[in-house]
């Protein structure tokens, strides 16, 4: 690493090592954003069949 620096420039390896552990984040801001999405979904689907329920039940009621 030192060998790096010195050939390189310490700027130089810093900008590196920072881009490589932002990519690291943005990839796990991906990963819960997909998850995220997914549950919100399946949220959606739940309270749509409920309300379909609800007017069934309703309809059979009047």
């Amino acid at each position: 690493m030192l060998k790096l620096i010195a050939n390189n420039g310490f700027p130089l390896v810093l900008s590196i090592y920072l881009v490589w552990k932002l990519e690291f984040f943005i990839n796990e801001i991906i990963k819960n954003q997909k998850e995220f999405s997914q549950n919100v979904t399946a949220e959606i689907k739940e309270i749509k069949q409920t309300i379909n329920e609800l007017r069934v039940d309703f309809a059979k009621n009047q």
